[in-house]
């Protein structure tokens, strides 16, 4: 029972999964649309998804308060994953400040604030990577976020806020105090949740217009490759807003954290991979390079689960 329940939850969440690269790393200019329009046309489609996307998070509840699949992991895990999650951080922030990005691709350096934030984060990068004053590093990277939203605006660089919960998670982590470092894990999961939860919406659910752009220039709506014809672009970019909703909603309420990042990582090899076959190397390099953080996140909720505090039980 409890091995048909994992196997039916992965296959309700892949067959309405598809391959999502962040799009504003490759955004591609062209006319808006209207929202209102938009939606009155899959008003039908955007009906069932919301109650698919119910039924998951129910089912979801449910499994998570009767079941019980928990592995533990080899306790010599406990001592490197902490160790290597501090090194993807780090060199996905020297690879930025490398392409004179601030933490995301699209966040390009353009005025003095801004280079200095750009030197400030590889520092950060080196200092986590050499496991140099982290709780210093994470109180930096801080600050470089901080500035960063009086630069590009608060609402902006809330895509990226899990690089709040990044930061938190080290600074709780390495904490003398016990009480502190149960909150480390929670503090990243739910931050991560929330990222995901926004981008849904700033990047797809509110915003389709910039996924139908990227989709224009970019073969990934495979379902029509599959002889689907009826399953449009539009339908593609709310089915994947969807899909990242749920995504995140499981990680704020902690609600089978192990398999949702096994999910999200799919989600990541997915695009990864499309870029390749599609021979954009390019491409590919800037997502894996902007997924390094969602991986070191991946790696320590693979390992610590939901944790100990501010989850469902």
């Amino acid at each position: 029972m409890k091995v048909f329940s994992v196997f039916l939850f992965l296959v309700l969440i892949n067959v309405s999964q598809n391959a999502s690269a962040h799009l504003k790393w490759f955004a591609v200019d062209g006319p808006t649309i209207d929202l209102a329009s938009y939606y009155s046309s899959y008003g039908s489609e955007l009906a069932i998804g919301i109650f698919l996307l119910l039924l998951l998070i129910g089912l979801a509840f449910w499994m998570n308060r009767h079941l019980r699949f928990e592995i533990p992991p080899p306790p010599i895990l406990k001592k490197y994953i902490p160790r290597l999650f501090s090194v993807l951080i780090g060199l996905s922030l020297i690879y930025a400040s490398y392409n004179q990005s601030i933490i995301a691709a699209h966040y390009l350096v353009s005025n003095r604030i801004l280079v200095l934030l750009q030197y400030a984060q590889a520092v950060v990068g080196f200092m986590l990577i050499l496991n140099l004053f982290p709780k210093a590093a994470a109180w930096v990277l801080i600050f470089i976020y901080t500035i960063l939203a009086t630069q590009f605006g608060v609402l902006e660089v809330l895509d990226y806020i899990n690089f709040i919960g990044i930061a938190l998670f080290l600074v709780l982590f390495h904490s003398s105090e016990e009480d502190r470092k149960k909150l480390a894990v929670p503090a990243i999961r739910i931050l991560t949740g929330a990222t995901l939860i926004i981008l849904a919406f700033s990047e797809k659910l509110l915003n389709p217009d910039l996924g139908l752009r990227f989709l224009s220039a970019n073969e990934w709506n495979f379902m029509q490759a599959f002889g689907i014809s009826g399953f449009s672009n539009e339908l593609f970019i709310l089915s994947a807003g969807l899909v990242e909703l749920l995504i995140g909603v499981l990680f704020i309420f902690g609600i089978l954290t192990r398999i949702n990042t096994l999910v999200l990582l799919a989600f990541m090899v997915t695009s990864n991979m499309t870029f390749m076959v599609q021979n954009a190397p390019g491409e590919a390099l800037t997502e894996l390079a902007g997924h390094l953080p969602v991986l070191a996140i991946a790696l320590i909720l693979l390992l610590c689960g939901a944790g100990q505090k501010w989850r469902l039980r």
